[in-house]
């Protein structure tokens, strides 16, 4: 069931939070943000309500043939991806500050006190946290023994 999961919060991820970073890259282009908050709250919820009903569509078709994985080596897989992932976070936090000191250092203006700037700032920090989940999922299906 555990990879099943997994598999379901991968493809779930991949396709909504894809929809959004389009929505987001063409409202970008096009300079209008206007109903990009309400794409995030649909983002959201459609992620959370499609993968908790495929989840349990899944669990109860196939409940009678769950077999339970052996939690070493499965628990291993999860710990080793979830530091992985927490690691990729880290570079991707300290890289961003490293940009923003290296802006002020050379006099460029990113603009953070504008509605613009904050946006694409706050969206710049949503797609890390997007990126390090899906790694996440990935690397632990990567790494769970196979049967």
């Amino acid at each position: 069931m555990r990879k099943i999961h997994l598999w379901i919060s991968l493809i779930v991820g991949v396709l909504v939070w894809g929809a959004y970073f389009v929505h987001f890259v063409q409202g970008l282009r096009d300079g209008d943000f206007g109903d990009l908050i309400w794409w995030f709250v649909a983002a959201l919820v459609v992620a959370a309500v499609a993968e908790a009903a495929a989840t349990g569509l899944i669990a109860r078709l196939f409940r009678r043939r769950a077999r339970v994985l052996d939690e070493g080596p499965t628990l291993q897989a999860a710990l080793k991806a979830g530091h992985v992932a927490l690691m990729l976070l880290v570079g991707l936090v300290l890289i961003s500050a490293l940009m923003l000191a290296l802006s002020s250092v050379f006099g460029w203006t990113l603009d953070l006190s504008g509605a613009r700037g904050q946006v694409i700032a706050a969206n710049l920090l949503l797609g890390m946290v997007v990126v390090v989940e899906l790694a996440r999922a990935a690397l632990t299906l990567a790494l769970m023994p196979r049967r």
